[in-house]
């Protein structure tokens, strides 16, 4: 396929963009502003200008399954997408409000746009209104703000909305989860998060923890704090009723923290050096830590658990830094560890 989709390409599409206020409304290759356009490009740019429109009709099919109207792109250019697709964008105020990513055959591979409740289509509202009463168990007080993701690869759908401090999250127009910030914490988990810190020696600073929750559809309600302790910053996630600890993340001893100190002069080549550590490790080294350091972390036995490294995503730049543990019967338990193979949280599915 001849390569007519970059600046050629792109200067067609900003006659398109030029031709009217609103994209969907433009009929390519008609009309005295395209022809000035094309003037400009020489007369053989009518078939491709044809064939940009094509994709500019694509996108605008994508975003009519979220929103009401067409909209009005202000820039088109070639990027690459795992090769070479072009995005259109928009803006609101001078801050970027949308972008959708279309390949040269007209399959969109990416859409991002941040809606106001009245520019969505009745089909969005009423699945939005519908998630957030499933899990709240009552409708929004009114949302402040909103999100739709798109990706191609996978075929998923992202929505998230937000009412002042809470979150509820759609996962191909479902309900998926919700959660928000708090301002108290109850005394139960309160009681729960102070055995735990307790358990690794940590003494909570004078500052409250930073504390919000999730609601994963039809699961319980799992409180996230966050505390400032002499041992650094502590993460936990507590169920609610339950008062189970499922995780727990000990920021001084993480990967995180491990490359946040690279110096300034050889950063590359120290992130490779703590990567190519941390991917050389063995599965019975890491089986063997994890065990222990679950124990004394969260009194949890890993001991009769089958141990397996997460996939290998192929990617160079990959750090595979956790442990998956399964056992008939019982949940899911991920260990993520540093590069001196010591695991610095473990993480139980719910």
């Amino acid at each position: 396929m001849n390569k007519i989709y970059k600046v050629v390409s792109t200067a067609a599409l900003a006659a398109v963009l030029a031709g009217v206020g609103a994209v969907g409304a433009v009929q390519a290759g008609k009309g005295g502003k395209v022809e000035q356009a094309e003037n400009a490009v020489s007369s053989n740019k009518v078939n491709q200008l044809t064939s940009d429109q094509k994709l500019v009709d694509a996108a605008q099919a994508k975003l009519k399954e979220f929103i009401m109207t067409p909209v009005s792109f202000s820039k088109a250019e070639t990027v690459d997408y795992g090769g070479e697709v072009i995005s259109f964008s928009w803006e609101k105020k001078s801050t970027l409000a949308g972008e959708v990513l279309v390949k040269p055959d007209g399959k969109v591979v990416k859409l991002y746009v941040n809606p106001k409740l009245v520019e969505l289509n009745d089909s969005t509202k009423s699945k939005l209104n519908a998630a957030w009463k499933q899990i709240f168990n009552k409708s929004a007080a009114g949302y402040t703000r909103l999100n739709v993701h798109y990706l191609e690869e996978g075929g998923s759908t992202d929505i998230i909305a937000y009412s002042n401090h809470d979150f509820v999250n759609l996962v191909d127009g479902k309900a998926a989860r919700g959660g928000g910030a708090l301002k108290e914490v109850p005394a139960p988990i309160q009681k729960a998060a102070a055995q735990a810190l307790s358990r690794v020696g940590a003494k909570q600073g004078k500052d409250n923890p930073r504390a919000s929750f999730v609601i994963e559809l039809n699961k319980k309600k799992v409180y996230a704090l966050e505390y400032k302790t002499n041992k650094g910053n502590i993460e936990l996630e507590i169920e609610e009723s339950t008062n189970r600890l499922l995780g727990i993340k000990l920021q001084a001893l993480s990967l995180v923290k491990e490359l946040s100190e690279v110096s300034v002069e050889n950063p590359e080549k120290e992130t490779q050096a703590i990567r190519e550590k941390v991917n050389s490790f063995s599965l019975d080294k890491l089986k063997i830590a994890a065990v222990k350091q679950a124990k004394e972390i969260m009194n949890l036995d890993l001991s009769g658990y089958h141990a397996a490294r997460e996939e290998n995503s192929g990617a160079p730049s990959a750090f595979h830094d956790a442990v998956i543990f399964t056992k008939k019967g019982s949940p899911t338990v991920t260990g993520y560890f540093n590069s001196k193979g010591v695991f610095s949280g473990f993480r139980i599915e719910q």
